[in-house]
């Protein structure tokens, strides 16, 4: 393929068949950098914005490195949350698609252990998994880790904030062997990057953060932040939005677990698809929520922000901070769940007036451009009603109805009421326009 960058890497042909049908043709930046640094053997630290393509950086690498003859754990891969090791697990099953005899497994809690005990009895090439489940394998006895020859922390900082630090020093003490450690992550403060050294070797550090949020986000993210007066105009007030606004698919940010089923609860009333995401759902069920939501099943998604790592998502177009983020770092972490592959996203911030302070640190600090969003009128939200009754009388005129019958039910219903044309217009109208679920009082 002329202009194909990626045969400039050197990859395998197998790697390279799988990304051409993908249809990648140029890497990212992070790509760009990192991937040549990773094949000559550098430890590396890569700090660049969300959706830039960070996970491809070490997975290209690992998949073209690996020895297949070797029947020993070569590749951890650490990261804070399940979501976030299915994601990668995916990707390596992705990328490895014509790469043969190679295998993946992943640990995290949530997950049987005799599924996990029947897959490291498989002696897995490549494991990816949260620390906690790790250690507590370790501990067991289930697998060891003398024979690793990389290791990757993906999301560090994040997974050091959570608390993870002493898991992740625990899990590089068991690790014997000489090993290549990368780490990645769209966020580092300098305080978890000098903890993060100590278990680098002269590490290549790649910065496109400029320690700049502005830069740690794309572009194609429009942000707005809505002014709400009193707390029990928020519900009443998000409805208006779902009304108003045009989306694939919607995560709605909210800050307890019992919320997003009761927000989720209520919505559904309304005709919309949605579901909720929290921590105490167990992972079965987890995981069919995510691929009905990635599939485009469900189209709105009510969660913590536990679904703020690891969730990347094509489909999802916009992002409402129904509550506050606990930081500004969650907040960049929650929007940029939208804006991914060049797409274009919006988000919207709600905020009370007790909680402004917030919004002018985030201004301040982060440097984003957030426009203030007015909530939507009565003139708006009745202009999208008609919009939407025109649309829907215009799509069944032009679809091949059996206009005689339909002529003949009108025909009976005046005679029996003794009612004019207009008037009986007007009536289906209006059973037309209550059907559409405009039940919302404003």
């Amino acid at each position: 393929m002329k202009n194909f960058y990626f045969n400039k890497f050197k990859l395998k042909n197998e790697l390279l068949k799988v990304i051409k049908e993908i249809g990648y043709i140029k890497p990212t930046k992070i790509q760009k950098i990192c991937i040549p640094l990773f094949l000559e053997g550098h430890d590396i630290l890569g700090i660049a914005k969300t959706g830039s393509g960070k996970t491809a950086s070490f997975v290209l690498p690992l998949l073209n490195k690996i020895l297949l003859n070797n029947n020993n754990l070569q590749v951890l891969v650490l990261a804070p949350v399940r979501e976030l090791v299915i994601q990668i697990t995916n990707s390596f099953i992705l990328f490895s698609k014509y790469i043969k005899n190679i295998k993946i497994l992943s640990l995290y809690g949530g997950q049987k252990y005799n599924i996990q005990f029947l897959g490291l009895k498989k002696k897995p090439n490549i494991i990816i998994a949260t620390p906690g489940r790790l250690l507590d394998h370790l501990k067991r006895k289930t697998l060891n880790l003398l024979k690793i020859k990389f290791l990757v922390l993906d999301e560090a900082d994040e997974m050091f904030k959570m608390g993870f630090i002493n898991d992740v020093k625990k899990i590089i003490l068991n690790i014997k062997f000489k090993h290549q450690t990368v780490l990645f992550s769209a966020t580092m403060s300098e305080k978890i990057k000098k903890i993060i050294y100590r278990f680098m070797k002269f590490p290549k550090e790649i910065n496109l953060s400029l320690d700049n949020y502005k830069n740690i986000l794309p572009e194609n993210i429009y942000q707005y932040y809505c002014l709400i007066y009193s707390y029990k105009f928020k519900l009443n007030i998000l409805m208006k939005f779902l009304e108003i606004e045009k989306f694939n698919a919607l995560i709605i940010f909210v800050r307890t677990k019992i919320f997003t089923v009761k927000l989720s609860n209520f919505i559904e009333k309304y005709g919309y698809i949605c579901s909720p995401l929290n921590g105490d759902m167990n992972q079965n069920l987890r995981e069919k929520i995510i691929n009905d939501f990635r599939n485009g099943k469900i189209s709105i998604l009510i969660a913590t922000d536990i679904a703020s790592r690891g969730l990347d998502i094509k489909l999802v177009d916009l992002i409402i901070n129904y509550d506050l983020p606990i930081d500004y770092n969650s907040y960049i972490h929650r929007i940029g769940r939208t804006g991914r592959f060049d797409k274009i996203g919006k988000a919207i911030l709600f905020i009370e007036k007790k909680e402004l302070k917030f919004l002018y640190n985030l201004k301040k600090n982060i440097k984003f451009k957030i426009k203030k969003i007015s909530i939507p009128n009565n003139n708006i939200l009745l202009k999208n009603r008609i919009d939407k009754v025109i649309n829907l009388i215009y799509k069944k005129f032009n679809k091949k109805i059996n206009k005689d019958f339909y002529k003949n039910i009108l025909n009976i219903i005046k005679k029996k009421l003794n009612i004019n044309k207009y008037n009986l217009n007007l009536i289906l109208l209006d059973i037309i326009y209550n059907n559409m679920l405009f039940k919302i009082k404003y």
